[in-house]
């Protein structure tokens, strides 16, 4: 069994030995769920901004290649795969999960679009439907996330314009846990279901100390032995088979946390 958070960020005010510890750990809880907790695989799929390189950081921490000079945030360590794109992090209490590099890119039409599985860089302001083909040409995973009023107005037609003309598995959706449980699912979800539009879905902490604990926790299930020295390219070939069944796991946000969290956002505007 696989368990993947498809759409996470690591941010400055984080620590990070808290934040590898909480998705282990949330991951673990599911996995203990669903009855498998001695037998699962789990992946961190990194949405990093064109101002973010924490990927690259975690990659300075396995050490070069060849003389393996491993560095620790205390408890972890991290260890290349046999790809450019990917990490293993190992924890001292026999925790393991693995790190996968990727992008968030602000389009023209300010709506965000996720380059999932890739170690390549876009540009922000460029028309969505080029982002996605952009994607696509790098052999990555786009995602359209969801975000509170981003998928209203004239963003919300923009969205539902491309669902109405595009089929299968050419770009994905994305659903994350920082939606307050008491609005109504977006019909954007509805409308890509029945085009056979999937959706990922992401944990998308924020920029906040206390969002440390949220990676893993919102996420998806897939019944599938995940290859642990290209982790990147095999499930990236999961996503794109549309055979393979995902399921999504974890709660929505509650309203108490939901508003103070917005108004935490509203009081630093530069966060």
């Amino acid at each position: 069994m696989i368990l993947v958070d498809a759409h996470v960020h690591i941010y400055d005010c984080f620590d990070l030995e808290i934040f590898f510890e909480s998705a282990f750990t949330n991951f673990q809880s599911e996995a203990a769920r669903m009855g498998q907790v001695d037998d699962f695989t789990a992946a961190l799929l990194l949405t990093e901004t064109s101002k973010d390189n924490w990927f690259e950081r975690l990659e300075s921490y396995a050490g070069n290649k060849t003389t393996n000079e491993i560095k620790t945030i205390r408890d972890w360590t991290f260890h290349h795969t046999d790809e450019d794109c990917s990490l293993c992090a190992r924890g001292s209490k026999n925790q393991s999960l693995f790190v996968i590099a990727g992008r968030q890119i602000v389009t023209a039409e300010k709506l965000e679009v996720l380059a999932l599985a890739t170690d390549k860089k876009f540009k922000d302001g460029v028309p969505i439907e080029q982002v996605i083909q952009s994607i696509r040409d790098m052999g990555a995973i786009p995602v359209i996330p969801y975000g509170f009023g981003k998928w209203i107005g004239k963003r919300g037609k923009v969205v539902r314009n491309l669902l109405q003309k595009t089929e299968g598995t050419k770009f994905f959706l994305g659903d994350n846990g920082g939606r307050p449980r008491f609005l109504p699912r977006s019909s954007h979800f509805k409308q890509a279901e029945k085009k056979g539009i999937r959706v990922l879905p992401g944990s998308d902490p924020l920029p906040l100390p206390s969002e440390e604990w949220r990676p893993g926790s919102f996420g998806c299930i897939i019944p599938e032995r995940l290859d642990e020295l290209r982790p990147s390219t095999h499930l990236k070939g999961i996503l794109k088979n549309s055979t393979i069944k995902i399921v999504s796991y974890g709660g929505l946000e509650s309203p108490i946390r939901f508003f103070r969290n917005q108004l935490l956002m509203w009081l630093n505007p530069k966060l």
